[in-house]
């Protein structure tokens, strides 16, 4: 599994549309980052992305957990793990973008350093969701959504604008607009909901 982090901060106008469109299913994931100290106005970006040169689509695998272990570290864990490095005493606001939802492992990744971690919140906002049916992604949503100082998929669409804005190279014309793919951003909003509902029974 191969991991590329892009020192220059900003992805193409190519990478954003192909995988945050929730219409296409890629065999990537993307995280982009906008870290905020202290409510301070300045921020930094950060973006990393996991693939595999040998990557195979999810179906060709017998199940799920075949096809998870063939792809044990995801972009979330890498991020935490090598890329943020905490300040002391300091405050730190992430928004994250990713083009899919975290699987159970990353929600567990990510639980375990906002509990290490008692200054930083995230924001997770999300293109499309990651393997729906499996009920251990299910759960590990559930609790991960009900975690103080984390707003967990604050949108089940990203801020496509803000992302534009944000990692795209400066005069770069947006011509990525979630209005020519607002029904899929409803079903995902829909299965998003019924996944976080909690159960009465």
């Amino acid at each position: 599994l191969e991991f590329l982090f892009c020192f220059s901060m900003h992805i193409s106008k190519e990478a954003l549309r192909k995988h945050f469109d929730p219409r296409m299913y890629p065999n990537e994931t993307y995280l982009l980052c906008k870290l905020q100290w202290n409510g301070s106005k300045k921020y930094w970006i950060h973006w990393v992305r996991n693939c595999n040169h040998d990557y195979h689509d999810y179906h060709d695998y017998h199940d799920y957990h075949d096809y998870h272990n063939y792809c044990c570290y995801h972009a979330e864990e890498y991020f935490l793990e090598d890329i943020f490095e905490p300040r002391s005493y300091n405050f730190c606001t992430m928004t994250w973008y990713l083009s899919f939802s975290p699987c159970w492992k990353c929600c567990n990744k990510i639980w375990d350093f906002l509990k290490r971690q008692p200054n930083v919140r995230i924001d997770i906002h999300v293109a499309r969701i990651f393997h729906s049916d499996s009920a251990e992604n299910r759960s590990a949503l559930r609790k991960l959504n009900s975690l103080q100082r984390l707003n967990y998929l604050a949108s089940i669409s990203p801020d496509y604008r803000d992302c534009w804005k944000t990692f795209i190279h400066r005069g770069v014309n947006n011509i990525f607009l979630p209005e020519n793919f607002e029904s899929e951003i409803r079903r995902n909003r829909l299965r998003l909901k019924n996944i976080l509902q909690v159960s009465t029974l």
